[in-house]
């Protein structure tokens, strides 16, 4: 019997194939019926790009046999795995929900909902390390809630053995050995651990990272480690501290901060060493905030005496005057000075053009600023995938104030011609005023040029300084033409997207760039992370030796390319 590629209505072994519930990178998912046991479950099959693919093939069937070693009700149960001519799939516990990444739909959660479903994860982590099993790919699109809000840990694609612990099945049961070699990177970029971006050996306590990555996204609504390219991403995996989860989500409770900031130390002696610990962590700070002891500075209340009583009345007094008298001469000196910005978001920026294929020219512009100013030392920069779901807000201090951040940067584009009229405008979040504001008419030639002018003038309107490479002349990773350079910002434009329409659109921008102007380091880079990307749509075989051959050539050209360094390592 041959399966057929869209197999709804057709029974393939003892399975009466029903609806297609959804896809995935390696997977295509089918709800079914078990005609032998009388239940419907889920079936996975592996696309049929992959399947004639031996490394994808090995990691779905890796999946089958990691996951069925375990047996835990946070854990999609796994039933069997088969073959029908050639295709592989397996049954599964058919779940009803939806994946973490939906339920937090970029909005932090609730305390106690972080703790019960961060208890319920670890415990499955728990579970499979116990089994001598890291997942190596934890998120949130691989953990699943149920509709009764049981937490499900799913696809083990990218397990491996890491050590045989006492009781532990036998490796060479469960046959997971590593497909690839030290050096490989492999998982989701932004959450792996330092490790794990180094392709160093791993073990348990990778998979604890990721999940302080997890809870982090959880308590805040936004990732940890987050940037416009695969470098960005590594970067401030390696060197930098996610914000404060407190600035971020204000109610978070300190403990849990604590616990989370524990569990992304960078080195990873000193980070939680266990999935047990990391349970037992977010158990008790669930107890103690149910009876509210997580909260309370001290037991034992103080009654307090008539003196002290009337030394905090008249302190009390004295601190409502200086507050009177401070706000007189904040009033009074409105404006004048410095204005002390430590944190800004730069919304994208508006096409006033009145032509939607002016809308790439905007979000370059826009990018090309995050990346630029967040440079500036001493200033925290919102990054590209936290402000872009804001695009066509119109209430930037509202905005701000949910942002947590102390400025906001706003502006709009107006293209006539070979011209730009740009105007933008940097605002305070706590009352409204403009910091800084200006106009700008430029040469379409001239726009690259004029992001590093934009960060100048903000720079020195702040007083802040400036990286030694942001005052120096552009070198070779710049474009000198303008249409090699529109070329650039509609290829990474279409990259954004993140589908597989979208890369082929960027590699053909990206490619056009470079047939302009040979010699265009970022177009190569753009080009090796365009081929990078899309080998989770196409056969890696097939895309993989072009992404490294871009890699070589743009670091050939300008060796300090941080995009083409991570697509040349990953």
């Amino acid at each position: 019997m041959t399966v057929p590629s869209d197999p709804v209505g057709q029974t393939i072994s003892h399975y009466n194939i029903l609806r297609k519930i959804g896809i995935g990178g390696m997977g295509v998912v089918y709800e079914a019926e078990d005609t032998k046991l009388g239940r419907h479950v889920a079936l996975k099959f592996l696309p049929e790009a992959f399947a004639r693919d031996p490394t994808a093939l090995e990691r779905f069937r890796r999946e089958a046999r990691a996951a069925s070693a375990l047996n835990h009700p946070n854990i999609c149960t796994i039933y069997e795995i088969d073959e029908v001519e050639g295709r592989t799939f397996i049954s599964m516990e058919l779940l009803e929900g939806q994946t973490l990444r939906q339920f937090i739909k970029g909005r932090p959660l609730e305390a106690d909902t972080v703790l019960d479903l961060g208890t319920q994860i670890a415990d499955a982590l728990d579970a499979a390390h116990a089994k001598g099993i890291i997942h190596r790919d934890i998120k949130p699109g691989n953990i699943f809630i149920t509709s009764r809000g049981n937490a499900k840990l799913l696809d083990f694609g990218l397990a491996k053995v890491f050590r045989q612990p006492e009781h532990a099945l036998d490796a060479s049961t469960i046959r997971l050995e590593p497909t690839t070699d030290p050096g490989t990177i492999q998982g989701t970029i932004a959450y792996m651990s330092p490790e794990q971006v180094r392709g160093r050996e791993l073990d348990a306590r990778t998979d604890l990272f990721s999940f302080g990555c997890v809870l982090y996204e959880m308590t805040a609504g936004v990732p940890p480690f987050r940037g416009n390219t695969s470098a960005e991403i590594f970067d401030t995996i390696l060197n930098r501290t996610p914000a404060p989860l407190s600035r971020l989500s204000p109610d978070t409770p300190p403990k849990l901060e604590e616990i989370v900031s524990k569990a992304l130390e960078k080195e990873r002696d000193v980070r939680s060493q266990s999935a047990a610990e990391l349970r037992a962590d977010l158990k008790r700070l669930k107890r103690d905030t149910t009876s509210g002891e997580a909260y309370s500075p001290s037991p034992y209340p103080v009654k307090a005496s008539w003196w002290s009583n009337a030394k905090m009345v008249a302190l009390g007094l004295a601190a409502v005057l200086l507050i009177a008298v401070l706000l007189g001469a904040m009033k009074y000196y409105k404006g004048v000075g410095t204005v002390k910005v430590d944190s800004m978001a730069v919304l994208p920026f508006v096409n006033r053009s009145g032509n939607p294929e002016e809308e790439y020219l905007c979000d370059g512009i826009t990018e090309g600023l995050i990346h630029k100013l967040s440079q500036v030392p001493d200033m925290g920069v919102l990054s590209r995938s936290t402000v872009f779901r804001y695009k066509g807000s119109d209430d930037p201090v509202n905005l701000g104030k949910n942002l947590n951040v102390a400025a906001v940067l706003v502006g709009s584009l107006v293209r006539h011609g070979d011209s730009v009229h740009l105007e933008s405008e940097l605002v305070n979040v706590q009352n409204g005023a403009e910091i800084w504001g200006t106009q700008y008419n430029r040469k379409l030639s001239d726009v690259a040029g004029l992001q590093e002018e934009i960060v100048q003038d903000i720079s020195e309107k702040l007083k802040l300084r400036l990286n030694p490479a942001q005052t120096q002349p552009p070198g070779r990773s710049k474009a000198e033409n303008w249409e090699a350079y529109s070329l650039y910002l509609k290829g990474r434009y279409s990259w954004n997207k993140f589908t597989n329409e979208g890369m082929q659109k960027a590699i053909d921008y990206f490619q056009q760039a470079i047939d302009i102007d040979p010699t265009y380091a970022q177009a190569y880079a753009g080009l090796a992370d365009a081929c990078h990307e899309l080998s989770y749509y196409a056969p890696p075989k097939d895309v993989m030796p072009k992404s490294k051959a871009a890699s070589s050539r743009a670091l050939q050209l300008d060796e300090s390319l941080g995009e083409a360094h991570a697509a040349l390592d990953g």
